[in-house]
């Protein structure tokens, strides 16, 4: 059979974070944040991939 995917609620931040960790080399690592449930600015923040500019990116 097959199973119904969850709707991404993060869809537009993990874009723009996809490409903050890929600036650090650290994609692996952002991937592996996210699969532990965090938000793309936590999983960010978490590996210290965040400059204070990098916020604004974030605001909708």
């Amino acid at each position: 059979m097959f199973t119904l995917r969850k709707k991404n609620k993060f869809y537009h931040q993990d874009r723009i974070a996809m490409r903050l960790a890929a600036r650090s080399g650290l994609t692996y690592e952002y991937k592996l944040a996210r699969r532990h449930r965090l938000s793309p600015i936590e999983a960010l923040e978490d590996w210290d991939m965040l400059y204070p500019e990098d916020y604004k990116l974030f605001e909708e």
